[in-house]
């Protein structure tokens, strides 16, 4: 009987071991729910480790617009082992970073250190994500802060530019609201609202820790299991967020500001979710259009004097997703420039794209990807989003084999399906009329 509880035991250590799921990187699911991910790196002194929660504002209520991003900013308040401003400090001081991001499909907080401060970091970001203070004297104290933010953001006409956009592009998914909300909301936020939110979507089933450096794989997983393993939550997991219905028509608006001297410009064609394979095609395409000084817009448009600038490509969400251009030119020219930005779009879309320009288009992505990952910090980022946001870690981990299955055959028929005459949306932001 004594060797039978031995060999079960001993089973179920196995059982429990992070699982090797790429080179150096190791997953677990603890009993919890929250998923670690750690990836041991050798090549370097430094760690990031990153907390990641799928929830961002595509997921809020109408009385709840904003509240994601709020919620970054009361995590920086203090918990209820560290004074408010303490974590920042003592990571300062150790020479090390600490910051978080908001957007509409995720949420996450990290630090960067150099690795023997690994252990205490973690720590930091345990107490920070799931022991903050959200006391209504720190939500009081708060809103004045994100408001003077809402202010700024108001006041800068791209962000009006973008909030524009996005209500025209959708009319069903909440990409149609801007992640920092609304006034009329960040007003009426309370200890009750916020400590629900928090506690109904920041559970340890929605969270990934994500450890990437000098480490081992065994202490990290040892240390994540006695801090984040030992939370305790009602289940959730996001919603799918409901797609668009295809766009048949041109939406279009013209904002007018008086600070302003150049016109802004944004066009863009509704495209599938990142967890499409078409997004790997749509990434390549990218690189074809805006991908640096060699790409065919730089060349086209900047090179030749039309624009003062050009941007663009891939903006990659849950729900649909926009393949975007953007462009800086002066307000006589705007014409201009959209008659030849589409005249290069629809050649390719009729005519098909050169195989040398897809080719060369995978090997920069490809080059320039592999030489991203060197920093630890975007190596744990590309980890915590495959797993948070598109739902597989496969995502990231052949992230470079599926750019080199993108063939030719796929970006024509990406440009037929998705570019079309009249399914675009575009917002142009002019210098006040005289």
């Amino acid at each position: 009987m004594k060797q039978i509880i031995i060999t079960v035991v001993l089973a179920m250590a196995v059982l429990t071991q992070a699982k090797q799921v790429g080179k150096n990187v190791f997953v677990e699911t603890l009993e919890n729910g929250t998923t670690a991910i750690i990836k041991e790196r050798k090549d370097t002194q430094a760690v990031s480790i990153q907390v990641w929660f799928g929830v961002g504002s595509v997921f809020e209520k109408d009385n709840e617009r904003g509240l994601s991003h709020f919620l970054e900013h009361m995590l920086f308040n203090g918990t209820k082992y560290t004074e408010p401003g303490e974590i920042e400090r003592e990571v300062e001081k150790k020479g090390g970073t600490i910051n978080a991001a908001t957007s509409y499909d995720f949420t996450f907080y990290y630090i960067e250190i150099a690795s023997p401060f690994w252990e205490e970091s973690l720590q930091y970001l345990y107490y920070m994500t799931t022991a903050p203070l959200l006391t209504e004297e720190m939500v009081e104290k708060e809103k004045p802060i994100v408001l003077e933010e809402l202010n700024r953001h108001l006041d800068n006409p791209k962000s009006v530019l973008w909030d524009t956009y996005n209500k025209l592009a959708y009319k069903v998914s909440n990409y149609k609201h801007p992640v920092i909300g609304y006034r009329e909301t960040i007003e009426k936020f309370n200890e009750k609202l916020v400590k629900n939110y928090f506690y109904s979507h920041y559970v340890p089933s929605n969270t990934y820790v994500v450890v990437v450096g000098n480490i081992d794989k065994d202490r990290v997983l040892k240390k994540i299991k006695e801090t984040f393993g030992t939370v305790k939550g009602k289940y959730y997991k996001p919603p799918k967020v409901p797609l668009e219905p295809p766009q048949e028509e041109i939406r279009k608006k013209e904002i007018y500001k008086p600070q302003i001297t150049r016109a802004y410009v944004s066009i863009g064609w509704q495209t599938p979710p990142v967890s499409s394979k078409e997004s790997f095609t749509a990434n390549v395409l990218e690189e074809i259009f805006t991908g640096g000084r060699t790409s065919v817009l730089y060349q086209k448009l900047r090179e030749t004097g039309l624009v003062q600038a050009v941007y663009g490509g891939y903006l990659a969400h849950r729900g649909t997703s926009q393949f975007i251009f953007y462009y800086i030119t002066e307000p006589q020219k705007v014409e201009k420039v959209k008659k030849e930005l589409f005249k290069i779009i629809m050649d390719f879309r009729d005519n098909g794209v050169p195989e040398e320009l897809v080719e060369n288009a995978k090997k920069k992505l490809i080059n320039s990807e592999v030489f991203a990952r060197e920093e630890v910090n975007h190596d744990a980022q590309s980890l915590g989003y495959a797993a948070s946001v598109v739902g597989n870690i496969d995502y990231d981990l052949k992230y470079t084999e599926n750019i080199k299955k993108v063939s030719k055959k796929d970006i024509d028929r990406f440009l037929k399906k998705y570019f079309g005459d009249n399914n675009y949306t575009e917002v142009r932001l002019l210098p006040q009329r005289k």
